[in-house]
């Protein structure tokens, strides 16, 4: 027991330490705004009003209530203090990581190659983005949940394993979910895992990684019998498993289309996907072993597709593998778990259903790489065996591999520390970055850099002349600069590539509305524009409804106008957004004086 609080203690310690840089570093600009510095909702901490906020809102197009309430906690206590939120993220990777090796301690009973598995996933590269992201407190968040799951599935497991195992249960074919069945921590489970699908829904493979854990090491399948009664009774155990993992795809889906990010087929089609897909696990199989050039964005490769030989060799290699740890699942069944567990957890975000424009994420691999360690770790264990030079060998192995993980995380980790040093070094990296590009525009020119930060930008539009954010930021710099006439072709140019982008109709009707120079103020577009904005929101984002009513200001509807504004200040009431109240109720007072509001030169 004293070896194992050992153990427990130096996966705390050296994983605090490798990643103990994060304290000092900033937001990012890639998601971190919509999550926390501007998402009002989040900035007023944990508030009755935030929580029932927190279930019905779409976040960065996913419906994650539970991430969305952790975060708010943050900022109750932490405010936008960058490096609380990074050392929260943190907080939960270690518990993640004394999660995992008591885990499998626990179900192996094998207390060194355990503790290699969690050693592996605290200090691989591969997982810095996960931790030093502070948006992806949902990956971190959603492994804690699932990992706990799996705590309370074991303890469930190994308590009815003796009842499983009677042959009269067996032969009877007595599988129902009898009221013996549902014990606390079964209980548990289900519950843990609900809290998981609301953190991340990537979870929803679980339950088959339960049945996986039923064949090995838990054993409830004995052997490769496959029994039908057993069969069936561990699946109709899963059931309730199911059924949230199916509710939680279906929520998914829903909000993902209705906010517009997954890619539709006619522009992204099927055999694409799926190309891209098989050489994507190839990939992720590299850097696991590998792991260099890591970026936080990897393009898709629309404008280079993968070539026929790439995608053969890939499902090729792929299909041998299957075979090979098939062949050998009697055997050495942790091949096939730790190979189906990597295959089938990274199944929700290889890309079949396109949601965004990445061709793959290192957070994706956050807990579908534990299924490789399992292999590589209990593969090791049996090369060794009993004979001391084997072991001596592996062990040396192991250490050095272990090393250089720390040493690499260490690196990778440094180019976290801001948007300019992140998107810089995934330009070293990559190629046809547009992503890099434009969050790396962006980054200069809230430096006061804003030459340099044109420059990224026209890059990102040089590389996809149709991706309409590029024309949309640039048209954001040129109004800042007083170019309005530029300014408003670059939103039409966005619009004509993007029509229902949100953020560009809104832009565009305000400064239509409000521009200071009268030669390009245009009230009846303003409206139609803002109009389509309001819908689109359903009248419940309220600098969309603010817009609007300046719109019809300036198109002289100042009765609309006035309505409008009401309701935008009581929308943001109701949503404690205190700046939208002060700017808005400004603004009703221009518009009850017949004055439609116009900004000032500066």
């Amino acid at each position: 027991m004293r070896r194992e609080w050992i153990i427990y203690l130096a996966l705390l310690v050296i994983t605090a330490a490798v990643y103990w840089p994060v304290g000092h570093f900033d937001f990012i600009n890639l998601d971190d705004p919509a999550y926390v510095t501007d998402n009002p909702h989040i900035q007023q901490g944990l508030t009755p009003a935030g929580v029932g906020w927190a279930f019905r809102a779409v976040v960065v197009s996913n419906w994650h209530p539970v991430t969305c309430l952790s975060l708010m906690l943050d900022c109750q206590f932490f405010g936008n203090n960058a490096g609380a939120h990074h050392w929260v993220n943190l907080l939960f990777h270690i518990a993640n990581t004394l999660l995992l090796f008591h885990i499998w301690r626990r179900m192996t009973k094998a207390i060194w190659p355990s503790a290699l598995v969690a050693a592996l996933f605290a200090w691989h590269p591969l997982h810095v983005e996960s931790v030093a992201w502070i948006s992806e407190r949902k990956d971190v968040l959603s492994t804690f949940f699932g990992l706990l799951t799996l705590w309370a599935y074991t303890r469930y497991a190994q308590k009815r394993s003796s009842v499983e195992g009677r042959k009269s249960n067996a032969e009877s074919g007595s599988w129902a979910l009898d009221s013996r069945r549902w014990t606390p921590d079964y209980g548990m489970a289900l519950l843990f895992f609900a809290l998981g699908l609301m953190s991340k829904p990537m979870l929803v493979t679980w339950p088959f990684v339960l049945l996986l854990l039923d064949f090995w090491p838990l054993q409830r399948m004995a052997g490769l019998s496959f029994k039908v009664p057993t069969l069936r009774r561990l699946i109709f155990e899963k059931l309730p498993f199911f059924a949230l993992a199916a509710a939680s795809s279906v929520i998914t889906f829903i909000v993902q289309r209705g906010s517009g990010a997954i890619a539709p087929v006619n522009h992204l089609p099927i055999s694409e996907r799926v190309g891209n897909a098989l050489v994507s696990y190839v990939r992720y199989l590299g850097k696991l072993f590998w792991p260099d050039h890591l970026a936080f964005y990897y393009p898709y490769y629309p404008y280079h597709l993968w070539a026929a030989w790439q995608v053969a060799d890939s499902a090729a290699l792929l299909a041998l593998i299957t075979l090979a740890v098939v062949w050998q699942a009697r055997r050495r069944p942790f091949l096939m778990v730790g190979w189906l567990w990597f295959l089938g957890t990274l199944v929700p975000v290889i890309g079949l259903v396109q949601v965004g424009m990445q061709a793959m994420g290192d957070r994706y691999s956050y807990f579908p790489l534990i299924g490789l360690f399992i292999m590589i770790v209990w593969g090791g264990k049996e090369l060794g065996g009993g004979r001391p030079y084997a072991k001596l060998i592996c062990g040396a192995m192991m250490t050095a591999a272990l090393a250089g993980c720390v040493v690499m995380t260490s690196r990778q980790l440094r180019y976290w520390r801001n948007s300019e040093t992140l998107c810089r070094h995934a330009l070293d990296v990559t190629t046809g970055n547009l992503v890099a590009h434009l969050l790396l525009g962006k980054a200069l020119i809230d430096e006061g850099n804003n030459d340099a930060g044109r420059v990224q930008l026209e890059e990102a539009v040089a590389i996809a002349p149709k991706f309409a954010m590029s024309y949309r930021e640039l048209a954001l710099l040129l109004a800042r600069q007083g170019k309005i006439e530029e300014a408003i072709n670059q939103y039409r140019t966005a619009l004509h590539y993007d029509p229902d982008q949100l953020e560009t109709l809104n832009n565009l009707a305000l400064l239509l509305a409000t521009g200071p120079d009268p030669k390009y103020r245009n009230g009846a577009e303003a409206v139609r524009l803002a109009e389509r904005a309001c819908v689109m929101t359903h009248y419940q984002r309220t600098a969309c409804i603010g817009t609007l009513a300046a719109a019809y200001a300036e198109a002289g509807r100042f009765d609309d106008a006035i309505k409008t504004g009401e309701k935008a200040i009581a929308l943001a009431t109701a949503q404690g957004e205190t700046n939208l109240v002060v700017k808005n109720r400004q603004l009703l007072e221009f518009y009850r004086a017949g004055q439609p509001y116009h900004e000032t030169t500066k």
